[in-house]
């Protein structure tokens, strides 16, 4: 009998190609973020994309005032009429009234001075990026309006209007009484920029785009049917989900990048002070924001496919409920923290008057809340099993 010829093993050759059973967890980073920027880099999904941009930056155009065209309907120091006015009803309470001659007098003076110190006030360099300069302006004013009512008034009535003269300094100290009397701190002018960009933009925006993106890192896999195949690669299930957040993260970045310098020309277009000074800090803080919106997104999009619902469901009860309280219990809360580092900005400052907290706390709570959401997730990604069928019936 013959004998069967040897097996031969066939020894695998080097011939140039990217086969590799054995990837590094570089590598799979690698290969998913090119398969993460090819998919949304076509022409038609790159146009939609702009255009949704462009949108937040064209309403703040549209409907943020420039500082000069604010000024001709509200003055810094309010109404010259209204406080003079309100002088002259002082002066009747304490049985001191006006003469038909010093009423007009009174009232020149105050319309000069008012129009002095609003000029002074837009002029200066930096008009709201702090309220101390502002103030020291408002007060020069009054003592210029008490230097020239000596030649209006007597004796009792400039005693009556020094004490009236105190009221108004403190009252253009708080900010709450000068809204309560309808002064306009000078501000408030720009302070609408400030809500489309912190209240709309940064705390709403951003984190419900970065968890819709997150949270659908597996539900995708699992709609088009392709988890099992991700899964029989030579790849733990950790990782894959690291890699995938990751991947999907630095596009967010990408995209949130574009869309807050798209914010910051819309409010240099209408000569908003201080952006240089924020435009730094606002961009590290929310580099931060995304991971720890997303890392909060993928651990939402593996407990349910409704994740979008839970997590507005989140927002009300953690960082809109528990995030107020005034214990210590709000360090639960993300946003908390980041108002936190937001805060140390000037114009922000003035405009919210959050509580300035230390900077590391801040920060070390964010980047714990991000592994633990991460965590969290790579965790239930692990040991639970999705199956296509059963999820698309839900």
């Amino acid at each position: 009998m013959t004998e069967a010829p040897p097996v031969q093993t066939a020894t695998p050759t080097n011939t140039g190609g990217n086969a590799n059973l054995n990837p590094t967890f570089p590598g799979a980073l690698r290969g998913l973020w090119l398969f993460t920027w090819r998919s949304r880099l076509t022409w038609g999904r790159t146009a939609s994309t702009l255009v949704i941009l462009l949108i937040l930056p064209a309403l703040i155009y549209l409907t943020v005032r420039l500082p000069e065209s604010w000024a001709q309907h509200h003055s810094m120091l309010g109404s010259p009429v209204a406080s003079v006015r309100a002088l002259r009803a002082k002066m009747r309470q304490a049985q001191m009234p006006f003469e038909a001659q010093q009423n007009r007098d009174v009232m020149a003076i105050f319309v000069d001075e008012f129009a002095r110190a609003e000029r002074a006030w837009r002029e200066s360099k930096t008009p709201d990026s702090s309220t101390t300069g502002e103030r020291a302006q408002i007060k020069a004013c009054y003592e210029r309006i008490s230097k020239r009512l000596e030649d209006v008034l007597n004796d009792r009535q400039l005693a009556e209007w020094q004490t009236y003269k105190r009221q108004l300094v403190n009252e253009h100290a708080n900010s709450n009484n000068l809204q309560r009397s309808g002064v306009i701190p000078g501000w408030s002018r720009t302070s609408p920029f400030y809500h489309w960009l912190i209240d709309f933009y940064f705390f709403v925006i951003l984190p419900l785009s970065c968890v819709g993106a997150c949270g659908a890192l597996i539900r995708e896999e699992l709609q088009n049917d392709t988890l099992g195949f991700l899964t029989t690669r030579p790849l733990t299930r950790a990782k894959l989900m690291v890699v995938k957040y990751l991947s999907q993260s630095a596009w967010l970045q990408i995209v949130v990048l574009a869309q807050a310098l798209l914010l910051f020309g819309a409010g240099s277009l209408k000569q908003i002070p201080g952006l240089g000074t924020l435009l730094p800090m606002f961009l590290a803080i929310q580099f931060l924001a995304v991971f720890t919106w997303s890392a909060l997104g993928a651990l939402l999009g593996l407990v349910t496919k409704r994740y979008m619902a839970i997590a507005l469901l989140y927002g009300f009860i953690v960082e809109m409920g528990i995030g107020r309280i005034p214990t210590n219990v709000n360090t639960l809360s993300m946003i908390r923290h980041l108002k936190s580092l937001l805060a140390h900005n000037a114009a922000l400052q003035e405009v919210y008057e959050w509580p300035m907290r230390g900077i590391p706390f801040s920060l070390a709570a964010l980047a714990f809340g991000t592994v633990v959401f991460l965590s969290m997730a790579a965790f239930m990604f692990t040991f639970r099993e999705y199956h296509h069928t059963t999820e698309m019936q839900k």
